[in-house]
């Protein structure tokens, strides 16, 4: 089979509604690319403003005008709020799409991802994903993933059960594991998410450490206080809708860790938990995109 290739250049700000756009017309998730040249070892980091190229992929058949004339649209839409070039089109076969590249990135201490088949040479220290290229959306080279692993990074421990609202890629229930946690729950809206996150958790030999559902909480196999450590990588709104069942599954000494959250909708998220029992340990940023550390407030119920 093959496949169109859409590839457009965006500021940062930008790559939040365009990888919503080429994951709901395309197949499979978008994949979102910084430029590398930076050495993490001597303390650099990627420029926060430089553009990102956000890739999605079509499958060639009867649907593709129809997709590719909505992927227009949104284009054009946005374009309202900032010059961006011109969407670029390739052709590629199915060996050629499962085989996208991305540049494997540090995040935090140890933690390094890079795509499934590339050979790098790691450290000692180094807990190294592995991801499948042509499932890159949520590899952390967006700042919401980044700050979503960097704090579990820090926030789990051995034995710990995981909890990630949102799974998407998996990545954030990979990390988690394999930095010790002792199992991890991951659920999901979108089919694909669910299909990627079980192959990708596979994959990582961690599928008997690991489960998927689909759908959201509350949850029949999501248990009250049942989990040490949640990661919720999705917007304000949902944040809001679900902060008291996101409170629920959280352990009496556990912690919360949303991300996905533009600075000017942070105020409304903390709010919603601490109506519901929450209180925020910590706050940060990296551009517009806020990260929080949520736990239970003494003597909640």
């Amino acid at each position: 089979m093959r496949w169109l290739q859409l590839s457009i250049k965006a500021p940062p700000e930008y790559v939040e509604p365009l990888t919503h756009l080429f994951n709901i017309h395309g197949e499979g998730s978008a994949s979102v690319e910084r430029q590398g040249g930076f050495n993490p070892d001597e303390g650099e980091s990627p420029d926060p403003t430089a553009w990102v190229t956000i890739r999605g992929w079509l499958p060639l058949d009867p649907t593709t005008a129809s997709r590719k004339t909505a992927i227009d649209v949104g284009v054009r839409l946005i374009r309202h709020l900032v010059d961006l070039p011109e969407v670029e089109e390739l052709e590629v076969s199915d060996d050629e799409w499962r085989n996208q590249k991305f540049e494997p990135i540090r995040v935090g201490t140890n933690l390094v991802i890079v795509p499934r088949s590339t050979v790098f040479h790691a450290k000692s220290t180094d807990v190294v994903i592995e991801l499948e290229p042509g499932l890159a959306f949520g590899t952390g080279h967006h700042p919401t993933t980044l700050m979503c692993l960097e704090e579990i990074e820090m926030a789990i421990k051995p034995g710990d059960r995981f909890l990630d609202v949102g799974c998407g890629s998996g990545v954030l229930s990979i990390a988690a594991l394999a930095l010790g946690a002792g199992h991890a729950t991951g659920l999901d809206i979108e089919d694909d998410a669910v299909i990627s996150s079980n192959a990708n958790l596979e994959a990582a030999g961690f599928s008997d450490k690991s489960t998927i559902l689909a759908g959201s909480i509350p949850n029949d196999q999501v248990p009250n206080r049942g989990f040490d450590v949640v990661g919720a990588n999705i917007a304000a709104n949902v944040l809001i809708a679900l902060a008291q069942p996101l409170i629920d599954s959280v352990s009496d000494d556990g912690v919360i860790i949303t991300s996905g959250v533009l600075d000017t909708r942070l105020a409304d998220v903390v709010a919603a938990f601490e109506e519901v029992g929450g209180q925020v340990e910590s706050s940060r940023m990296i551009e517009d995109w806020t990260a929080t550390r949520i736990t239970r407030a003494a003597g909640s119920k």
